[in-house]
This record gives structure tokens, C-alpha cells and sequence, in this order.
């Protein structure tokens, strides 16, 4: 409520006696005269108050109000609305509520749908519409830049669970994010919505979205229709919200081919240049992040590979060793063969002794 109080003072000139519409006064503070128009104008932004908290919540503006005009008057006496950064802070502002001023007449000058336009765009829309549903999702967003969208598609369309494709995502390298959740048809992007509504229960599938590609899993949905005379009003200020953003598009456009645009310093050469600049220091972010990327895969691998060289070492040297005893223990054995010297028995000289 504060906030939106100050932003209505903002155009009055910081309570500044000579810059105030001559309207009813409703309060007074130390001589500046606080005015049923400012009043009116935070009520005007204050949605969902019923008649019976009227009264209330025009205190609560009021009171709001005092309190802010005691801060301005503190402000002012200490001169805080020269020093540069309020000043600057006040021209700002001043400079957006006037631009804001300015597109919002282009969009309320562009005439308001007709019950014909409504009801033309509820026909030619079902999924939001005769035909909305209410979807349990889970969901794998995957950036559009370097990735091959027919080896996606052909993997989503292999897989039975959304874990499955998680892993083969992280086996193959591919950064992602993963969500999930329950969703009405008009909380899923329009471009989306009409490749979402043909999957069954339990379908997963690739749909590219605007900046992502989309593998999404139905885990269950309801039918959640609504009727025509439901939905013409929401319509109406869907297609005059959409129509006003285009007019104001259009507008912008306008003005910028009509006004002499000049730029300087680093943005010297126009915005297409300034957008050439933008694009070539993502593509070298984007490199750079592929080349650290590939560098870590690499000292991962080389890491890989040294300690396999330093297990196999470990091995053969353990093998020399137990080759090595085993020689030694058969030299032991062919040595002590050698030693022992058989007893030559002379049988006739002892049978004459014998004799």
C-alpha cells in the first residue's frame, strides 16, 4: 500500500504547494494539504475491497497518506529532494510513468473485441476450451542450441518411463532441467497446448517449445470443460490485452523508424551492432563453456587412464613378485635334490667279510 501511495506522489511534485490540483483537501499536514484525488487514486489500485470495507480501507489510505507526507516534509527540510541521487530517482521515475502513460493510450485506442471475435476464438481453440483438461505433467526442458531434436524425439518416443530418458539424457552428456506438477490448459503455453492435448495418459513425447525442447509425460488428466458463455468475457480481455500489445509494438516501431537515433561509446554503430556485439560474446561464452566442458571430460578421461596404468604397474609388479618366489622355491627344491649323495652298496665285499 505505502509503495503504491509513493507512486502516486511522484507526479505531484513531492507535495509542492504550486504543482497541486486545486481538489477537495481532506487532511493537513504541517500546512501541505493532502487531497481526496490522491486518495482516489491509490483506491483506484486497490483491488478486491467490498462495500462494507469501503469505509475502513479509506482510513487506512488516508492514514497511509499522513504518514507519507510527514516523511516528504522531513525530506524536503533536510533538502534530501536535491541531492543526486533522489533527483535522479525522481526524473526516473517521472520518465517511466510517462513512457507507461504514453503505450497505454496506443493500447486503449485499438477498438474492443466483438462477441463475434470471442466467439470465433473459442471455436477455433477446443484444448482451451469444449475440450480443456486438467493435466498431471512430468516434464524435461532441454535447450534448443547444439542438440539434435531427431535423435530426442526418436529416444522419447523409446522410452516407458520419464527416469528412463533422465538417464539417458545423463549419459550422453545433455544438460537439463527436470519439473512436474498439475496444470489446467491455460497455464501451458499456447504453442505447446495443442501437441500436449493430443497425448494420452501415460503418452511421453518431444514437443519443441519457443526456446526449449519439451519431453513431456502424461501421467494422468481430467475433462474440465467450459461453456462458451463462461468464456467469452475472459476472452474478450485476452484478444484486447493481445491487440493492445500489438498496437503498442507497432507503435514502438513506428516511433523508432520516424526518430534520429544516435549511439556512443561501446554502443557506438547502432543497435544492429550492439546486438552483433551481444551475439558474439554469448557464441564465445557458449565455446568457452563447451571448451571447459570438453577439458574436463578430458582430464576426466586421462585421470581414468592413469589409474589404469597405475593398477596394471601394481599387478605386473605383484605377478614379478609371486614368479620370483616361485623361482626361488623351486631352486630351493632342484638344490636340496643335489646334495643328498645315494650309498653304493658293494654286495660281494660284504658278504666276505660276512664269510
Amino acid at each position: 500500500m505505502v509503495l503504491a501511495i509513493m507512486a502516486c506522489t511522484v507526479v505531484t511534485g513531492c507535495g509542492k504547494k504550486n504543482e497541486k490540483a486545486a481538489t477537495q483537501v481532506i487532511a493537513s499536514v504541517d500546512g501541505e494539504e493532502v487531497s481526496v484525488s490522491q486518495m482516489n487514486a491509490v483506491l483506484s489500485k486497490a483491488a478486491g475491497i467490498s462495500p462494507e470495507r469501503l469505509p475502513q480501507a479509506k482510513q487506512d489510505i488516508l492514514n497511509g497518506l499522513v504518514e507519507q507526507q510527514l516523511a516528504i516534509n522531513l525530506a524536503v527540510s533536510k533538502k534530501l529532494d536535491r541531492t543526486p541521487e533522489v533527483v535522479t530517482a525522481i526524473e526516473n521515475a517521472k520518465r517511466e510513468i510517462l513512457a507507461r502513460a504514453a503505450l497505454e493510450q496506443m493500447a486503449a485506442a485499438q477498438p474492443k473485441p466483438t462477441d463475434e471475435e470471442a466467439q470465433q476464438y473459442f471455436a477455433a481453440n477446443p484444448p482451451l476450451f469444449a475440450q480443456r483438461r486438467v493435466y498431471s505433467l512430468q516434464e524435461i526442458a532441454i535447450r534448443k542450441s547444439g542438440h539434435d531434436i531427431t535423435e530426442l524425439r526418436e529416444r522419447a518416443a523409446s522410452v516407458k518411463t520419464i527416469e528412463e530418458m533422465s538417464a539417458w539424457l545423463k549419459e550422453k552428456g545433455i544438460e537439463f532441467t527436470a519439473n512436474g506438477g498439475t496444470r489446467s490448459a491455460e497455464q501451458i503455453p499456447l504453442e505447446v497446448l495443442p501437441q500436449l492435448h493430443a497425448f494420452k495418459d501415460g503418452q511421453i513425447g518431444l514437443i519443441e517449445g519457443k526456446d526449449a525442447y519439451l519431453i513431456m509425460r502424461v501421467v494422468a488428466s481430467r475433462s474440465q470443460p467450459v461453456t462458451e458463455t463462461q468464456a467469452l468475457p475472459t476472452i474478450k480481455v485476452y484478444l484486447k490485452n493481445q491487440r493492445g500489445a500489438e498496437a503498442v509494438k507497432r507503435g514502438k516501431e513506428t516511433l523508432k523508424a520516424k526518430a534520429k537515433i544516435e549511439y556512443f561509446g561501446e554502443f557506438a554503430g547502432g543497435e544492429a551492432a550492439f546486438k552483433a556485439k551481444a551475439l558474439a560474446d554469448a557464441k564465445a561464452a557458449e565455446d568457452a563453456q563447451t571448451q571447459a566442458k570438453a577439458k574436463a571430460e578430458a582430464d576426466a578421461q586421462a585421470l581414468l587412464q592413469k589409474k589404469a596404468e597405475t593398477q596394471a604397474a601394481a599387478q605386473a609388479e605383484a605377478n614379478a613378485r609371486l614368479a620370483s618366489r616361485a623361482q626361488a622355491r623351486e631352486n630351493a627344491s632342484n638344490s636340496e635334490k643335489s646334495s643328498v649323495q645315494p650309498v653304493a652298496i658293494d654286495l660281494e665285499k660284504g658278504m666276505k667279510g660276512l664269510k
